[in-house]
């Protein structure tokens, strides 16, 4: 069955990937499209709660990883995803090379001639479906790629995005993708261990949630608990640095003053 709205894989800039290559991508295109409805699409970041976990031994799923966090624990890859700048500290000359032996089709900014089989991720075409306010992350927009496949099934494996994490921001990004793939009819699998899972609170109604006034009175208490501590602390780091510089003048004078 035709999918008008697959994003055709793009023929990587001119020397960087044979004209071979950009046959086998248009051949797999289509292959895809043939099987429209039974596809199932796996997303890999780098957290340790889950990557190990990913479908590597099914056949079923395709892999898209993304990240040379993961390179260590991906057992097997369809496609690699690595949208940073090439003057970007992660990209190492091991990692670069990494890419270039592959042997997967590499989705980057731009094709670059060290890697042979990059090809330029299809920004476009991401923003005429979705709109620009939601691509926080590589993530996002690998999520956005595999919605555009119309697979039976998105799974992640090894993204956590946790609150208290630098990828905190990036969350609400992959929440949007796994909401709008659902609407679409798409299953969207995410484990339990991970953050992602848990929704953000819902604003105003938290407010009178039982668990929530609990804690917030537990971390009220806390807090007030810590104060006490902290001003203790100073109080005795004072008497503690006192006591250091009675016992320094008194060993001066020791060591001076007596025969």
């Amino acid at each position: 069955m035709s999918d008008s709205n697959a994003p055709a894989p793009e023929k990587a800039a001119e020397g960087v990937a044979s004209d071979v290559y950009a046959a086998e991508l248009q051949d797999a295109s289509v292959a895809y499209n043939a099987t429209f409805g039974t596809r199932k699409i796996a997303l890999l970041g780098s957290a340790p709660s889950s990557i190990n976990r990913a479908p590597y031994t099914d056949p079923s799923w395709e892999i898209w990883g993304c990240s040379p966090a993961s390179i260590g624990s991906v057992k097997r890859l369809d496609q690699w995803f690595e949208l940073h700048a090439m003057n970007d500290g992660s990209m190492t000359p091991d990692y670069i090379a990494w890419m270039a032996s592959v042997g997967k089709p590499v989705q980057m900014i731009d094709a670059v001639p060290q890697v042979p089989l990059s090809a330029r991720f299809p920004r476009e075409a991401m923003l005429a479906e979705f709109g620009p306010y939601f691509f926080t992350s590589s993530l996002s927009w690998m999520f956005a790629m595999a919605i555009l496949q119309k697979p039976a099934e998105i799974g992640l494996w090894g993204v956590d995005m946790s609150h208290t994490s630098e990828y905190g921001q990036q969350r609400p990004g992959c929440h949007y993708f796994i909401t709008l793939a659902i609407q679409r009819g798409i299953k969207v699998f995410i484990p339990d261990e991970s953050d992602l899972a848990r929704p953000p609170a819902q604003y105003g109604f938290t407010a009178v949630n039982p668990m929530r006034v609990k804690l917030e009175l537990r971390r009220i208490e806390l807090m007030n608990n810590q104060a006490a501590a902290m001003s203790a602390y100073e109080q005795e780091r004072n008497k503690y640095n006192f006591y250091t510089g009675a016992l320094e003048d008194l060993n001066y004078v020791l060591n001076t003053w007596v025969d």
